[in-house]
């Protein structure tokens, strides 16, 4: 019997089309000694629309939510507490629940005409009156408007990561690594320096919660959670 082999994941697949307005990429990012397998969906908001999928009280699969849904893509949101109870603000069509950060992390947020918009919180505090149709807190920022690293405190803690950021051509991101690999430091840094022309990024919540699902024919990704999610943000189409 042949010996069997495993062919090793590419350095960098670079960006593959995998359904309208949805691009995948596989990376190895070396930090601290290690390849960090790092998964990236770029999209195009024009071709897209985006939800935020919320049930403390019956949390889901990826799968689930994607099926539920029809989504075209699913991440992990920001981070609940033990009941499932989302600890910062968030919007679900058009309706808010819990309270907004203030002075730190950040907010994607999707207009009432369908506009994406990622931002600090320090620097442009949610208003209660403005006008959003869905909406999601992260923290902490990773990527400062600009484009420069944004968390800098290294406490050496490494854990699986996922964030959400915003290009400079208008293009929303959903990264995920799902080993414990980068600190928060190594992540804003790495963010902030790779060829991805970052404006802005935000943390989410990572850990166990880490998941990222792409459906797709011939480019598919699917990176699930230690445990079901009741916040994600869905991706579907137009």
């Amino acid at each position: 019997m042949p010996a069997t082999t495993t062919t090793p994941l590419p350095q960098d697949s670079a960006w593959q089309t995998a359904a309208p307005g949805l691009e995948l990429r596989r990376m190895r990012v070396p930090v601290a000694g290690l390849q960090a397998p790092v998964s990236l969906v770029r999209i195009d908001p024009q071709q897209v629309r985006f939800a935020v999928g919320y049930q403390p009280q019956a949390p889901l699969t990826l799968s689930q939510w994607a099926s539920t849904h029809d989504a075209i893509a699913v991440i992990n949101g920001g981070f609940f507490d033990a009941s499932g109870v989302s600890v910062s603000l968030l919007i679900q069509q058009g309706v808010p629940y819990g309270t907004s950060y203030v002075e730190r992390g950040g907010m994607f947020a999707v207009t009432p005409s369908g506009s994406v918009l990622l931002r600090a919180l320090s620097d442009t505090p949610y208003d209660p009156r403005e006008p959003l149709a869905e909406a999601l807190q992260g923290w902490p920022l990773l990527v400062r408007t600009g484009g420069s690293a944004a968390y800098t405190h290294e406490d050496g803690q490494r854990a699986r990561r996922s964030a959400i950021a915003l290009d400079r051509s208008g293009r929303v991101l959903l990264i995920a690594c799902h080993t414990s690999a980068f600190t928060l430091a190594e992540l804003s840094h790495w963010l902030a320096t790779a060829d991805l022309d970052l404006d802005v990024a935000v943390n989410l919540d990572g850990g166990s919660s880490t998941g990222l699902l792409l459906r797709s024919s011939h480019t598919p990704e699917r990176i699930e959670p230690f445990v079901p999610l009741p916040l994600v943000l869905l991706v579907l189409a137009r």
